[in-house]
């Protein structure tokens, strides 16, 4: 976790987005030893954002969600952050939320009615399924996780085919995709055939 941070302070960022999965199913550690503490050290101008991830959801969504918080980090559950009345961040529950909680998702269109749509409008959702829903919904652009893209060779070539795009950037209609393999792992802290990243990505107006 501090390499983590220090990558992150490095890199001078404006804003701060973890794609879901920052905590894994077995949470009492990281809870006990405050695991996640290094993250506290971190800012940015315009704000620490995170989402849940179905890992999240399997270890108790609650208590991890108020320790991710309690790291001052904002987690948006089905809800928009207006980001420096520059554009607009919408995070999405994760969709493991019916399996676990019994309950649906809130639409896309209602999370994002009564915004201001003349602003750009980015989108996280950690599992980067039903891609049509962010481009009927007028998206620019979609952060998604959860795949690792594979993390052990061959899985790569399966998870490829699970997903319209599982690592890395895809265009569909107007809304620009990008898929990161994420920072760690699950199961062995080991990758074959694919590389952990922090995903710098540089945003740019169409109109000077």
């Amino acid at each position: 976790m501090e390499k983590l941070t220090n990558i992150l302070k490095n890199e001078k960022p404006d804003l701060i987005v973890f794609g879901g999965d920052l905590m894994d199913e077995i949470q009492q550690p990281v809870l006990r030893n405050d695991i996640g503490s290094p993250l506290r050290t971190l800012s940015a101008p315009y704000g620490i954002y995170a989402v849940t991830g179905n890992h999240e959801y399997i270890g108790g969504v609650e208590k991890a969600v108020q320790y991710i918080e309690s790291l001052g980090i904002r987690v948006l559950r089905d809800s928009v952050a207006n980001i420096g009345n520059f554009f607009w961040l919408a995070g999405r529950e994760d969709r493991d939320i019916k399996r676990f909680n019994g309950k649906k998702r809130i639409p896309l269109n209602d999370i994002l009615a009564g915004i201001d749509r003349s602003k750009p409008l980015l989108l996280v959702d950690h599992q980067p399924l039903g891609l049509n829903e962010a481009v009927e919904a007028g998206v620019d652009l979609q952060l998604s996780g959860h795949t690792h893209h594979g993390q052990l060779w061959p899985f790569s070539l399966i998870v490829k085919r699970m997903y319209e795009v599982s690592h890395g950037y895809l265009r569909k209609g107007n809304t620009q995709f990008y898929v990161s393999n994420g920072y760690g792992t699950w199961g062995p802290p080991v990758r074959i055939g694919n590389r952990p990243e922090v995903a710098i990505i540089t945003l740019e107006s169409v109109t000077k």
